[in-house]
C-alpha cells in the first residue's frame, strides 16, 4: 500500500476509494452558504462550521443539517435538544475558520450565536437520523433573528468565494 489510500495490487486506488474521491470532487463543485451551528449544555458551549445545511419544511418550519458522528458538538446538541444556526456574511471568513478548527483570535459566540450574522435560527431538536459517517439533524425553528442585510459567505471549489451582486 502506498499513499493515503489502500491500493489494489495494480497500484490503482480501490473502486471504493476512487468513488470517494470522485464524490468529494463532485461535491466541491456545489456552492453552499456557510453556517455556524452551536449548542450549549450547562457551562459547555460548542460551535462548528457547517455547509451541509438546508431548509426542510415551511409548515412546520424545519431545517436539516449533516453533522459528522465524531463531531464534538453532536453529544451536546443531542443532550441539550437545542441548537442555533448562524448564517455567515462574506466578511466572516475568520469566524468560519475558527469554528472549522483553526482558532482565530477574538472569535466567540455571543448568547449562542455569531454576532453580525445575516440571520440566526434558534431550533429545538426534532429528530436525528443515521447517515453513514454523519447524522442528519432536524430542527424545529422556534426563533428567527434577522441581522443587517448583506452578502453571504459562500464555499465553492474548496475555498471561500464572493457573489457578484447584482449579476
Amino acid at each position: 500500500m502506498t499513499g493515503a489510500f489502500p491500493e489494489e495490487s495494480s497500484g490503482l486506488p480501490t473502486p471504493e476509494k476512487a468513488l470517494q474521491e470522485a464524490f468529494r470532487e463532485a461535491l466541491s463543485r456545489f456552492a453552499a452558504g456557510v453556517t455556524v451551528v452551536s449548542a450549549r449544555l450547562g457551562e459547555e458551549e460548542r460551535g462548528m462550521t457547517a455547509t451541509a445545511f438546508m431548509s426542510l419544511s415551511l409548515e412546520p418550519p424545519l431545517v436539516a443539517l449533516g453533522i459528522q458522528e465524531k463531531a464534538r458538538l453532536l453529544p451536546i446538541l443531542e443532550a441539550s435538544r437545542a441548537f442555533t444556526v448562524s448564517f455567515l456574511r462574506e466578511e466572516q471568513e475568520a469566524v468560519s475558520q475558527h469554528f472549522a478548527g483553526k482558532p482565530q483570535e477574538g472569535v466567540v459566540l455571543v448568547e449562542g450565536r455569531v454576532e453580525g450574522a445575516l440571520a440566526v435560527l434558534r431550533c429545538r431538536l426534532a429528530a436525528v437520523y443515521p447517515g453513514g459517517d454523519h447524522r442528519l439533524v432536524v430542527g424545529l425553528v422556534e426563533v428567527i433573528e434577522l441581522g443587517e442585510p448583506g452578502l453571504p459567505l459562500v464555499y465553492f471549489g474548496r475555498g471561500y468565494r464572493r457573489l457578484v451582486w447584482p449579476s
